[in-house]
């Protein structure tokens, strides 16, 4: 019996102690090598798998975390060139983001003169922008491209006789697709004042090329997809060029708005919870209808989840010129193109008051959500489209010597011209990527 009584105290001495040990070590964090622990303290408690989300529910965080994106622009070659002055750029870029109230990078993956980016670098960025938890949108240029003349010249607006235009893309000839043969075509093709080359918007071919592309840089890890020049030429002896697929006859308006509803059907079926959004002229903002280039207004509510209007007060050419608003007490304004960057926070707000004012009242009443990939029928008086401007964060120089507002003034201006419209964020361009930081508020 004291045999047994024996063991009991020894056990219980043993068990005392180890766990006296147990819990100065896991207090102390002191776990001695080669100890043993205590049989209970091995078991490890089962945790329940963690839910897939919905594809509602990823669509909804989509639009929730898009909601308020206040961004600003990178070009391809600071986002992935790995030379000194590009990172250093790069760097600035985010190091802003990461300490002000900007929220997102808009980043070229393609631009006029083709495709330009390099996946493995590109993928480190979007996981870096990710870990930071910053919006990462992709700004496809669409029909004016010239990457693809030498092995799909048919796809290419053609002209009967040459004529003498620069090339813009004369430095970046390594972007053009090759054939096996190195062979180029001799083809006439069409340009725009500025030597850029335009796919035909009607091709079927070239929208397959387009919405093929875009799938490639949605697996990226892209949150958001921009498209700009999604449009018709708009400058340039356009009456002479001839079009290998679009007749004439249909308006460019629908074929644009074809387009639009195959792009949305495609890339929503590959990525349901992708965010799609459009960039159009600030003055398609206050002018209903086509303006000769295929983009109305009217047309996207279905296609996209955001439109960026380019409320550039210096691009404003022919002046800013609108009646009074009596619902939100706004007088008539005649501004001529002086006038727009004298007051470019009312050229900014009264734009974009229209636009808002159009959503609203027309197009709400004839769209339908974008963010779903379920078939609503067309009588739901309802659309997703947001407003979401570019601002302008440049010529600083011309409108400082003019006596205008320039630099941070200027920028801050636009900024709370569009806030008070109420729309979803705002974008700054600047093709140098450098960016007014004094504007910006400081991140919370």
């Amino acid at each position: 019996m004291k045999y047994i009584f024996f063991i009991i105290i020894t056990v219980g001495i043993v068990w005392g102690s180890g766990a006296v040990l147990f819990n100065r070590m896991h207090q102390t964090g002191e776990f001695l090598a080669g100890s043993v622990m205590p049989a209970e303290v091995s078991v490890i408690p089962t945790l329940s798998p963690v839910p897939e989300k919905t594809i509602e529910e990823r669509i909804q965080e989509a639009r929730e975390k898009s909601s308020d994106i206040k961004g600003v622009y990178m070009t391809a070659g600071v986002a992935n060139d790995a030379g000194a002055g590009a990172t250093r750029l790069r760097n600035e870029i985010i190091r802003i983001a990461d300490t002000t109230e900007i929220n997102g990078i808009v980043i070229d993956v393609k631009e006029v003169c083709g495709p330009e980016y390099d996946q493995q670098r590109l993928k480190k960025l979007i996981d870096e922008l990710h870990a930071k938890h910053i919006w990462a949108i992709a700004r496809i240029v669409v029909f004016k491209d010239v990457s693809q003349i030498n092995v799909h010249p048919a796809w290419y607006l053609k002209r009967a006789a040459r004529k003498a235009v620069s090339d813009q893309c004369a430095n970046k000839l390594h972007l053009r697709a090759k054939n096996p043969d190195s062979s180029k075509s001799d083809a006439v093709f069409w340009r725009d004042n500025n030597g850029g080359y335009w796919l035909d918007p009607a091709s079927p071919e070239v929208q397959m090329y387009i919405t093929n592309f875009s799938k490639k840089i949605i697996d990226l890890g892209f949150d958001e997809i921009q498209f700009d020049y999604i449009r018709f030429p708009s400058d340039g002896d356009v009456g002479k060029a001839q079009f290998p697929v679009w007749d004439g006859k249909k308006p460019k308006f629908m074929v644009m708005r074809d387009f639009f509803k195959l792009l949305h059907a495609a890339l929503k079926e590959h990525k349901p919870d992708i965010i799609l959004s459009i960039d159009m002229f600030g003055y398609a903002a206050i002018r209903e209808g086509d303006v000769g280039i295929g983009q109305r207004l009217e047309d996207i509510g279905n296609s996209f989840d955001y439109v960026s209007f380019m409320v550039y007060p210096s691009h404003y050419y022919s002046g800013l010129t609108l009646p009074a608003d009596i619902e939100h007490n706004f007088p008539a304004i005649n501004y001529d193109k002086r006038m727009v960057r004298i007051h470019p926070d009312v050229t900014v707000g009264r734009s974009l008051q229209v636009a808002k004012n159009f959503i609203d009242n027309v197009v709400a009443s004839s769209s339908i959500a974008t963010s779903t990939p379920i078939v609503v029928t067309d009588d739901a008086p309802q659309t997703h489209l947001r407003l979401r401007p570019w601002l302008e964060d440049f010529f600083h120089e011309a409108d400082r010597v003019a006596g205008r507002p320039y630099g941070a003034k200027k920028v801050r201006l636009q900024i709370d011209a569009a806030e008070k419209v109420g729309g979803h964020g705002w974008l700054l361009w600047n093709a140098a990527n450098v960016y007014s930081v004094d504007a910006l508020h400081e991140d919370k």
